[in-house]
């Protein structure tokens, strides 16, 4: 008897621990999604959308709910238009699994009701997902067919799916649809096997990648197959590195069959801080028409800034052939950096390009007229023209070409820009003008 009670004591405090533990992790689930709604809802509703109407049943193995999305625009001609009500209907399991906390589905309605059980009749989204141990939350979710009516009309889009994760500031989306047409008042455009792919490490201040693809498109004599549009933020040492790339494996224009198009360009080197700074004012204030006179000093200087620093704009490649041509191009402007923290446009520009042109895609007289000019070079099976600026010193091909005017004209442009960018200079007195003047 003795040796079951010291054997019985230990099972019973082990089955406490545990079913105590086995409670406590729903009961935190269901009190985490709680703080979390009772958050959204109470947001201020100045931004694009905003929760109200908040219903909201608590349990320590499942919750439900519903509310009122509230979307409206902020900007532009728009902002004065009713706002657009959604119903949101979810529901949630607070019971944990092997690989997460909790489960959870919801519904998006456009009758703008939310009180009482979903009607399913003018659902435009259902989803389900689950919160996973680390806090990262993913929901997969269907979306029926859709037509533009009069936001947009001639767009209709096939029934469609897409997965969305989020984690902290992190997110990504992937989204699909079979077919997509777009009628305008010309032929049709028509969208086969569209996927957008978005990856954002920091959701806030955008920096991430967004991808596009379509399998093939068409619309009246022009079609193409392999569509691959892809954009991308990043931060490194301060500054800001933004690419673009657009490929497309084979495209039938104006009776060309163009294959192997590529077309990549690249904003490297902006000021960081600079740039996020014009950015967010830009995004408080629908532009920068209505900045206030403190606002408008910390965007000039933001503005000087990401000048005078240097920063570079290029065309990294452009590339296209046909059966019996092609076509290899690159551009870079670049601003150097100002060592005396003004805009100095004439000692920081510089710039170079090149051409390469190969096959039929001019004909011989086209190539000898060219050559002619003594700009442009032969090269094996084709022909190359290239060029450089510098310091006021212009080369195109193997010639020096004047451009003395140049740095005349760009040390003007500098003058009236730091006037202008100036916090005490000729701005301020336009502005102080303008306050005097009127009535």
């Amino acid at each position: 008897m003795k040796l079951n009670l010291k054997i019985a004591v230990p099972l019973l405090v082990v089955a406490l621990v545990v079913a105590v533990g086995a409670l406590a992790v729903p009961w935190y689930s269901s009190r985490q999604f709680e703080s979390e709604i009772q958050a959204l809802a109470g947001q201020p509703g100045q931004g694009p959308w905003a929760l109200r109407n908040v219903v909201h049943h608590a349990g320590l193995f499942s919750s439900q709910g519903s509310a009122q999305v509230r979307m409206r625009a902020t900007c532009g001609k728009d902002a004065s238009q009713a706002p657009s009500d959604l119903a949101l209907h979810y529901r949630i399991s607070h019971l944990p699994t092997y690989n997460s906390l909790s489960h959870f589905s919801w519904t998006l309605e456009s009758n703008g009701v939310s009180s009482g059980e979903p009607s399913g009749e003018s659902v435009i989204l259902s989803a389900s997902g689950e919160v996973g141990f680390d806090g990262a939350l993913q929901t997969d979710m269907a979306l029926p067919a859709w037509g533009g009516g009069a936001d947009a009309p001639g767009l209709n889009i096939a029934a469609s799916k897409a997965r969305l994760r989020l984690d902290g500031k992190a997110m990504a989306l992937h989204w699909s649809a079979d077919d997509i047409a777009l009628q305008g008042k010309g032929a049709p455009l028509n969208l086969h096997g569209a996927r957008i792919h978005l990856a954002m490490a920091d959701r806030d201040r955008g920096m991430g990648s967004v991808e596009l693809e379509v399998d093939s498109a068409g619309s009246g004599a022009t079609s193409l197959q392999g569509l691959r549009l892809r954009s991308e933020m990043r931060e490194a040492a301060d500054r800001l590195n933004y690419q673009q790339s657009l490929s497309v494996r084979s495209l039938l224009w104006m009776g060309h069959t163009l294959s192997d198009v590529v077309l990549e360009s690249a904003v490297t080197g902006l000021h960081a801080k600079s740039a996020q700074t014009l950015v967010t004012l830009f995004s408080a204030n629908c532009g920068y028409a209505d900045l206030s006179e403190a606002q408008a000093t910390v965007a000039r200087q933001a503005l000087k800034t990401l000048v005078s620093t240097g920063f570079s704009v290029g065309i990294a490649s452009l590339k296209a052939r046909d059966a019996d041509a092609s076509v290899d191009a690159h551009l870079l402007v670049e601003l150097r950096p100002s060592p005396s923290g003004e805009v100095a446009l004439a000692q920081q520009l510089q710039s170079s390009g090149e051409i390469v042109v190969k096959g039929g895609m001019l004909t011989a007289e086209q190539a000898q007229m060219a050559l002619q000019g003594g700009y442009v070079q032969e090269v094996p099976g084709g022909l190359k023209m290239g060029y450089r600026y510098a310091a006021g010193a212009l080369t195109v091909g193997d010639k020096s070409l004047d451009a003395s005017l140049v740095p005349v004209l760009l040390s003007r442009l500098d003058q009236s820009m730091n006037e202008l960018l100036s916090p005490d200079g000729k701005a301020q007195r336009v502005l102080a003008t303008e306050a005097a003047s009127s009535p």
